[in-house]
């Protein structure tokens, strides 16, 4: 039997709403887990118990780089909340590119009949699901 990986939590960064999601511990299956309101609830606590309470042995976050490759005002945020997990927790913080997941997402619920306009929400995990699915391929990628 292979030994256990642990799980890999996703961070869909957002300054109203943080997508989360989450594989299992064999870092196979990615599942949807939650959405974090930062004006609602401390983000890097919620995350922080998350990792504690799932046995989250590494974090991906979403760099939203530009079209360009570049990065925007928005990647200067996600590198300083990246600075607040690696502070209040001992797990890797590794960014990886996010460009396209929203826009993704948004299309996979349109594909289900769900309007994104009123599932803002659902857009979120699934972006953290997709971000997920991409950085897990990458991963098996590199090891070949």
């Amino acid at each position: 039997m292979e030994e256990s990986k642990g799980r890999i939590l996703a961070i869909d960064y957002g300054e109203a709403r943080i997508g989360l999601a989450i594989t299992d511990e064999m870092q196979i299956i990615v599942s949807p887990l939650e959405v974090v309101k930062p004006k609602k609830q401390d983000p890097v606590k919620r995350i922080s118990e998350i990792v504690e309470e799932m046995n989250v042995t590494e974090i991906v976050l979403g760099m939203p780089y530009l079209l360009s490759g570049k990065e925007g005002r928005v990647a200067e945020q996600v590198k300083k909340f990246k600075e607040e997990l690696e502070k209040n927790l001992t797990v890797p913080v590794v960014l990886h590119d996010e460009r396209f997941t929203s826009k993704m997402a948004e299309m996979e619920l349109r594909s289900r009949g769900i309007k994104p306009s009123r599932n803002k929400e659902k857009i979120d995990l699934f972006a953290a699901g997709i971000l997920l699915e991409d950085y897990l391929e990458f991963k098996r990628r590199r090891s070949l």
